[in-house]
């Protein structure tokens, strides 16, 4: 998982976004939108804000630990995620080379898994936080 500083963009670059650096992110950037000084934030920022705003709004809406710390999983990477969640967890040994370990198929796996989570938009991207 990549951490922020509330001084780094987030992009939907990222495989991996924790609600709270959003939520962190959103305050940092409104109270430079909101100083008297316009030049306190570029155009970038004030795209980037707008975009934040939208995710955090369907975050808050949609994911039940939004104020709490949820993991936000790029689309692309949820197969990944589910295979990692399975290791942290105690339910798969990647060092085991034997069966069943070698014989899983973490897409079905992924698909079964991602039936407890919601999509929310970030931009055009699509994330999956747990509901």
């Amino acid at each position: 998982m990549t951490y922020f500083t509330d001084l780094d963009p987030i992009t939907s670059d990222e495989d991996i976004i924790d609600s709270r650096t959003v939520i962190a992110r959103v305050e940092y950037l409104q109270a430079l939108a909101d100083d008297d000084d316009a030049d306190m934030i570029d155009d970038d920022e004030r795209e980037e804000l707008a975009q934040l705003r939208e995710l955090a709004d369907d975050g808050e809406t949609n994911v039940a630990d939004w104020h709490y710390g949820a993991a936000l999983v790029r689309f692309d990477y949820f197969e990944t995620y589910a295979k990692q969640w399975a290791e942290d967890i105690g339910a798969f040994d990647p060092n085991a080379a034997t069966w069943p370990h070698n014989h899983i198929d973490w897409q079905a796996a992924a698909d079964e898994l991602h039936e407890a989570y919601v999509e929310v938009m970030f931009g055009d991207v699509t994330y999956y936080a747990r509901s």
